[in-house]
């Protein structure tokens, strides 16, 4: 049996590595909620930054987002949270590791976050960048061959429009040509 100077010493012993773990959750705490991540996309023409949560703080769209489609914009700011909120995870977790230190409760953390905030899908659908998007003047998304079964179309270039004249007909030569029809 146990004296009760052993049983004392143990219990603070205990309570010590309690309010260490407790200091050291706490210290992991701080340092997450000052994390946020800046990412960019389209060529630096959209800047995001999320916040611990996940959630965007901060959005900048650069003059070129102007030759952008609507849709590419939006599929370009998604994919940046996306990235940015991988990323967040990934910070987080090397946060956890130097705070924390290698515990199960911190696994658990960095877990959780690379739950809410998995790696985004290949971005093999990803819209080109503005300069892409308008090197062939915006027809990036047509396809260069026709579908199969369908003969291609010849492209005839249309005239450029004349200078209007007035028809010779011989009973219209009172006709005021300048004066509006309505």
């Amino acid at each position: 049996m146990q004296s009760a100077e052993e049983v004392s010493r143990l219990i603070s012993d205990w309570r010590a590595g309690v309010t260490e773990q407790a200091n050291r959750f706490d210290a992991t705490r701080r340092a997450i909620d000052d994390v946020s991540v800046t990412e960019t996309a389209a060529g630096g023409a959209i800047v995001l930054t999320v916040e611990s949560s996940g959630i965007p703080t901060d959005l900048r769209l650069g003059d070129d987002v102007a030759r952008m489609k609507p849709a590419a914009i939006a599929a370009e700011i998604m994919n940046c949270l996306r990235r940015a909120q991988t990323r967040l995870a990934d910070r987080v977790g090397t946060l956890v590791a130097e705070t924390a230190g290698d515990d199960a409760s911190a696994d658990a953390i960095v877990e959780q976050y690379r739950h809410r905030f998995p790696p985004p899908p290949d971005a093999v659908d990803a819209p080109p960048a503005p300069t892409e998007e308008n090197a062939d003047f915006g027809l990036s998304a047509m396809a260069a061959e026709p579908a199969p079964g369908v003969a291609p179309t010849p492209v005839t270039p249309t005239p450029a429009p004349t200078a209007r004249t007035k028809p010779a007909r011989p009973d219209d030569e009172d006709e005021d040509w300048a004066a509006s029809p309505w």
